[in-house]
């Protein structure tokens, strides 16, 4: 347990901002994929749909660059 407690010492002050920045990011592509998805199979175009889930990709992408960034 020592060990871990040394090692939440030496993380930045500013981990915490980056980890809530990324739960929004995540949050903002689950609800997009959600849309996208109900407007994908309930459209007679599914062209909107995929227009919306790849706007939500485009969050998880910026999300996955904070992650690596760390």
């Amino acid at each position: 347990m020592e060990i871990h407690k040394r090692d939440e010492e030496q993380e930045p002050a500013s981990n915490g901002k980056l980890f809530i920045i990324r739960q929004i990011l995540n949050v903002i592509f689950m609800i997009g994929a959600l849309a996208g998805a109900v407007l994908y199979w309930t459209q007679p175009e599914p062209t909107t749909g995929i227009l919306i889930i790849m706007t939500a990709m485009f969050f998880k992408m910026a999300e996955c660059v904070l992650r690596f960034r760390k």
